[in-house]
């Protein structure tokens, strides 16, 4: 029950946060999971989808209403990259769990985390910044999106804060149009694993129960935080990215103490 009552409470934070930033959420929802739960990386991964994958429908819909107009053939090369890259990733992340023992995958993952966090945060503060490339090329968005799907289902977090500093780095886009697109591309990696979780059909070892309510729990999380993203200025968006990216590594940093001990 206390479990129950942390995955509703960390999902509302994170489809919030993930709406508002383009984080996506998933890193959110992991790293408290993490630090203060010891289920199985599977069911941490099974519940991160499905919250992860109804904030995006919420977002990505809001922002369609909003008017906003996603560049067809980056969204087309990312979001195919992201499918067969999260198809990937699913794959690698399922060999490397029966390979080894849980400690070490999640010690594996949080250190991967850890170092990604803390060159997105230097990079973020230091990096110089990027025209806008108007008019990128299949090949590069079907590359950034494979490695942006690959890397976020492997980790179980969503992929956010990569897919929104790589969208700034590669494509100069600006943190807001890039926490948009971020969303997106999200979105699609998720696809593959719920096909995967389908196909597989081993529903025995989750709370179905739970399910409905985290989803609830999303729609509204990703609601809210959509609404708070199309008020804000990029500035602000920008200044609370940077902040939730520092909590993270703090958190991260401390389970990877977690693990090693």
């Amino acid at each position: 029950m206390l479990e129950d009552t942390l995955y509703i409470l960390v999902s509302f934070i994170a489809t919030v946060t993930g709406a508002l930033t383009g984080i996506g959420g998933g890193i959110v929802l992991k790293t408290f999971v993490d630090a203060f739960s010891n289920d199985p990386i599977v069911i941490v991964s099974f519940y991160t989808t499905i919250v992860v994958f109804t904030m995006c429908i919420v977002s990505i819909y809001k922002q369609l209403r909003k008017g906003f107009q996603f560049n067809s053939k980056v969204l087309f090369g990312v979001s195919l990259g992201s499918i067969i890259g999260g198809y990937l990733g699913e794959y690698l992340l399922n060999i490397v769990v029966q390979s080894y023992n849980q400690q070490q995958v999640q010690l594996t993952q949080s250190i991967i985390l850890f170092i990604v966090l803390i060159f997105l945060i230097l990079y973020t503060k230091i990096g110089r910044k990027k025209n806008k490339v108007e008019k990128a090329s299949l090949s590069l968005t079907f590359l950034l999106g494979l490695f942006l799907g690959g890397i976020s289902i492997f980790l179980s977090i969503g992929g956010g804060p990569l897919n929104i500093s790589l969208f700034v780095i590669i494509l100069g886009y600006r943190m807001k149009d890039a926490a948009i697109y971020s969303i997106a591309t999200v979105f699609f990696s998720q696809i593959s694993k719920i096909i995967s979780i389908i196909f597989v059909g081993s529903y025995g070892q989750f709370n179905l129960k739970l399910t409905p309510i985290l989803i609830l729990i999303a729609i509204a999380g990703g609601y809210i935080g959509t609404t708070l993203n199309q008020k804000l200025s990029n500035k602000k968006i920008e200044y609370m990215y940077m902040l939730l990216m520092k909590g993270l590594s703090i958190m991260v940093l401390i389970n990877i103490f977690k693990y090693w001990s």
